[in-house]
């Protein structure tokens, strides 16, 4: 871990850390929202595993681009927003 992942990490990004690790911490932070007494702390808990969330969705975009980039956007015949009981 460089310089500036180490600020970048003490300002709150979650982006230096690698994949395992940001897992094991989302893990930890599950656990202590679930055991949680005050229904405070348990919603900002609740907040943080969102932004956990959000980075792993992030990583996993960005992964299947790289593996995928001829990918384009599928759509049903007649939209996404329509049923399929023709």
């Amino acid at each position: 871990m460089g310089i500036f992942d180490s600020i970048a990490r003490g300002l709150g990004s979650l982006r230096p850390l690698s994949d395992a690790e940001l897992e094991d911490e989302r893990e930890a932070l599950r656990q202590r929202c679930v055991s949680s007494d005050s229904v405070g702390e348990a919603s900002n808990l609740y907040d943080e595993l969102h932004r956990y969330d959000g980075e792993m969705t992030c990583r996993a975009n960005e992964a299947y681009k790289r593996d995928n980039p001829d990918a384009t956007t599928r759509h049903r015949e007649h939209g996404w927003y329509l049923p399929n009981d023709d």
